[in-house]
């Protein structure tokens, strides 16, 4: 973990320490595990896996993950190892990323063994391109002609659409490089997609969002578009 991260993950953790003993297993993932976290812009994806998350345990981590709310930061993931062992069925995405890069900051690693089903990751990412593929086209046909509305839609899903490129190198057997940059030109390679508008506005992504002309949008949608056309292909036994 780079020293921003460390400083967000480690007072939390160490609170947690003190609520769930050594029984948990915690990791980073996403930007701050792939070395492209971006203080102000990126969040801190982590993970927690526990013994039980019953309500009493829930009310003792709310003033440990305080820190987190603090620094306008997301909650982890929270999760049981009952629930953890079909975490690969139904969350196959979110796995295989992690599997892709993460940094494991506490326990025993719970990705290790575990084996994401390709029909489930298909099934998956079909699901989560086409559901982005009906939000970019709402968005754009209500706001083509505002670039300012078009660029906070589009910083505030591009990353998202970013993982499902990288996640689908794996569908296709691919190696999915951990950067994002080399994931979206691998990617773009191996589905016949051009994934530079995709690039383009990840690499410039703020909070808000800097205003994005309608043709750098209409080529955002039309890779998202195209991977749907791709994944569905595959499921029809293309490659």
């Amino acid at each position: 973990m780079d020293d921003a991260v460390g400083r967000i993950v480690t007072p939390v953790l160490d609170r947690v320490d003190s609520v769930l003993g050594p029984g948990y297993s915690a990791l980073v993932y996403g930007s701050a595990a792939r070395g492209e976290f971006r203080d102000g812009v990126s969040d801190v994806n982590l993970l927690l896996v526990c013994q039980e998350l019953g309500p009493a345990t829930l009310r003792r981590l709310s003033a440990a993950l305080a820190g987190l709310r603090g620094k306008r930061q997301q909650p982890p993931l929270l999760i049981e190892r009952g629930e953890w062992e079909c975490a690969s069925a139904v969350f196959p995405i979110e796995v295989t990323d992690m599997q892709i890069a993460h940094r494991l900051v506490r326990g025993e690693d719970p990705l290790a063994g575990r084996v994401v089903d390709p029909a489930d990751l298909r099934r998956a990412l079909e699901a989560e391109f086409r559901a982005k593929l009906l939000r970019l086209r709402q968005a754009y046909a209500q706001e083509a002609g505002d670039s300012k509305m078009l660029g906070a839609v589009a910083s505030g899903t591009v990353a998202s659409v970013a993982v499902l490129f990288r996640v689908s190198l794996v569908l296709f057997g691919r190696v999915a490089p951990a950067a994002t940059a080399a994931a979206l030109a691998a990617a773009g390679e191996t589905m016949s997609i051009a994934t530079e508008p995709v690039l383009e506005l990840w690499t410039r992504r703020v909070p808000q969002g800097p205003p994005c002309a309608p043709e750098l949008f209409e080529g955002y949608l039309a890779a998202v578009a195209a991977a749907v056309r791709v994944i569905d292909t595959f499921s029809r036994g293309g490659n």
